[in-house]
């Protein structure tokens, strides 16, 4: 490698340098190589010492897309979110080792910020965002026994209610966003809804009876309006094509979803 080669790559990680954090390290790594020019300058093997020191640099800064390192680091903040929230929800991880009984996994999925899970779709209320998890409950057996540990998941949608309370809702195994989960509570009529009140909404479109055939727990028909303690009033059906639905909920299998 010719000297200007080997100053052409420190610019360039220079460069790269302005989105990650090598311009720190800019003034020690040009003295280096600086130093090391006043030594094999004019020698033989100077030009095999600076492919040494370029192999060198490139195994201390590999050379990534800096689309990938975002991307990383944008899904670990959301697991890490998902997580976070699902532990308020009152799930956490039990790691007691591998001795007999059952323990919990909690692993984030997906995660949307207040700032865009306040409007439609999502409809939150909480204030904190809405996130995807999944929950393992593994069983392990006695060590005499010749059953081998067993395991079961369920996928939760979490948050946190208007009222203060955290919330997980159990949602379709298949569901790997926040989004997917949303669609698939409220059968794909998510962006539709007028108003929601927990598990059930208002929504505008043709089709459907305008009440469901039972109502979930909590929530209560009173005069012109659908009360319930934790949240506010959902106005009754008034024009054509508006209905209320109930959203979907899966078995929670793994552990015990809340009541929305």
């Amino acid at each position: 490698m010719k000297k200007q080669d080997l100053a052409k790559k420190v610019i360039y990680l220079n460069l790269k340098g302005s989105v990650n954090q090598f311009r720190t390290k800019r003034a020690s790594i040009e003295e280096i190589v600086n130093h090391l020019e006043t030594r094999i300058a004019g020698k033989k093997g100077a030009e095999l010492a600076r492919d040494r020191f370029a192999a060198m640099l490139d195994k201390m800064y590999p050379d990534r897309p800096l689309h990938h390192v975002f991307g990383n680091r944008l899904q670990r903040w959301e697991s890490a979110s998902a997580a976070a929230l699902a532990e308020k929800a009152g799930m956490t991880s039990d790691e007691h080792g591998s001795w007999r009984g059952d323990h919990i996994s909690v692993a984030g999925l997906s995660f949307i910020g207040h700032w865009e899970s306040a409007g439609a779709p999502y409809w939150d209320m909480g204030g904190e965002g809405l996130g995807l998890v999944r929950v393992t409950r593994t069983r392990e057996y006695a060590k005499s026994s010749n059953w081998r540990p067993s395991s079961v998941s369920t996928t939760f949608l979490v948050g946190k209610n208007e009222a203060g309370t955290y919330f997980s809702h159990p949602v379709s195994p298949n569901c790997t966003t926040v989004w997917e989960a949303t669609e698939w509570i409220w059968s794909g009529k998510a962006n539709n809804i007028i108003q929601r009140q927990g598990d059930i909404a208002l929504i505008s479109g043709n089709g459907g009876p305008k009440m469901p055939s039972n109502m979930p727990w909590g929530h209560k028909v009173q005069d012109d309006k659908i009360v319930h303690a934790t949240h506010p009033d959902l106005p009754m059906p008034s024009k054509p094509g508006e209905r209320i639905i109930v959203g979907r909920r899966t078995s929670d299998r793994a552990t015990s979803a809340t009541r929305d």
